[in-house]
C-alpha cells in the first residue's frame, strides 16, 4: 500500500522506504500495546507525506522511552522521530491516532543538489 501510493505520487524511493518503516513501526505499536483493530491512512500534500495509524484503545498518548542498549525492543518512536519531519498523537474518546509527516524529497537529495 505504501509503496504503491509513493509510486503514484512520485515520492522518492528513499522517502518511500522511510514511510514503510514508519507505517510498520506504528502498526506494530498498535498490535503490541493497544491490541485493537487499526486503520492506516497515507496522504500527500504540500507539506509532505503523512502516515497515520488510528487505534481504538483509549489510553494515554505514547511517549518515546529512553533507549535501553540491552533491549531488543522499545525504539519504535525514536525511529519514527528520526525519519520524520514531525510526528504526534491525536486523541479521541475511543482511541488515538499516531501520525508522522515525512518530507517528499529526501534530505540527502537536497544536500546533494547544493
Amino acid at each position: 500500500m505504501i509503496r504503491s501510493a509513493c509510486l503514484a505520487w512520485g515520492i522518492e524511493d528513499e522517502v518511500c522506504d522511510d514511510a514503510q518503516l514508519v507505517a510498520s513501526e506504528l502498526v506494530a505499536n498498535v498490535v503490541d500495546h493497544a491490541g485493537t483493530a487499526c486503520t492506516l491512512d497515507v496522504s500527500v500534500d504540500n507539506e509532505g507525506l503523512l502516515i497515520e495509524v488510528r487505534d481504538f484503545y483509549p489510553c494515554p498518548p505514547p511517549q518515546p522511552r529512553p533507549v535501553d542498549q540491552c533491549s531488543r525492543r522499545g525504539r519504535g518512536l525514536q525511529v519514527v522521530a528520526a525519519v520524520s519531519t514531525h510526528w504526534g498523537v491525536t486523541t479521541f474518546h475511543d482511541g488515538k491516532s499516531v501520525w508522522a509527516l515525512l518530507p517528499k524529497v529526501s534530505p540527502k537529495a537536497v544536500l546533494h543538489a547544493r
